[in-house]
């Protein structure tokens, strides 16, 4: 399906951007999706010209509901193929000191966002003999984190929502795989977070260009669950294994111990 477009949202920085390249350099044409001022522009460009592929570009703030529609409505004049809801935020602060704002950007990019595109794009997908999503949730899905607080339990939303969609795409011959990032250095601000960290989060930094890569890699081979990294792996496989109560004391220590510094 390379005459198609794959359409990523959240792609002018970060894994956003690292994912639009690796699909370029598979031969994808691109819909690109981000705020506007981010230089989306001048990234397409580059893309295109790196790779030899059709790049457009739309730029709009997805919390916002009928930006989310009007943006929908024009990714939908092109044949899509792949879609990938890359778009989201979180960070690390006190319920006390979080503003209803700050809580409110959370649950509208992570989880209204990722639902009302999907729920928009489906149709377009669904068009091709052989289609793909990749929602990107979070290694904190697997465990509730006090000083976090809303981002774990929307990324958890964005766990079950994949899952879910999987079983009931399947016989559009849609795959549906979800992703686990665990640290990774996307911007100054998430840098200097992880920089406070112990050396046991540090190492389990993985590099934006691998996570691309493994990312993409196991979407198309229709992989249910992608975890980049094998440190990560291990991280799963003990929070698994720890008792809830032990867990949440563990990750909620090492998070307030990130905002105190």
């Amino acid at each position: 399906m390379k005459n198609s477009f794959a359409l990523i949202t959240g792609a002018s920085q970060g894994l956003g951007l690292y994912l639009s390249k690796e699909l370029a350099s598979r031969g994808y044409n691109l819909l690109l999706v981000s705020l506007p001022n981010e230089n989306l522009a001048s990234s397409s460009k580059s893309i295109e010209n790196e790779f030899n592929v059709i790049v457009k570009f739309y730029e709009t703030d997805l919390t916002v509901k009928n930006n989310i529609i009007n943006l929908c409505d024009w990714a939908n004049n092109y044949k899509i193929s792949i879609l990938i809801n890359n778009a989201g935020c979180g960070g690390s602060k006190k319920i006390t000191e979080a503003s209803l704002d700050y809580i409110e950007k959370i649950i509208q990019l992570n989880i209204i966002s990722t639902s009302f595109i999907t729920k928009l794009i489906i149709p377009n997908l669904a068009s091709n003999t052989k289609s793909y999503i990749l929602n990107v949730s979070s290694m904190a899905a697997f465990s509730p984190i006090g000083y976090k607080t809303v981002y774990p339990a929307s990324k958890k939303f964005i766990d079950y929502f994949s899952l879910g969609l999987r079983e009931e795409l399947k016989e559009f011959n849609i795959s549906v795989s979800v992703v686990y990032p665990g640290p990774m250095k996307t911007n100054n601000e998430v840098s200097s977070r992880i920089e406070k960290q112990s050396g046991f989060v540090k190492s389990g930094v993985v590099s934006l260009h691998e996570m691309a890569f493994q990312s993409i890699e196991k979407m198309l081979q229709s992989k249910k669950r992608v975890i980049p990294g094998k440190l990560n792996k291990l991280s799963k496989v003990i929070l698994k294994i720890l008792p809830l109560n032990t867990k949440i004391k563990l990750l909620s220590k090492a998070i307030k111990k990130e905002i105190e510094v």
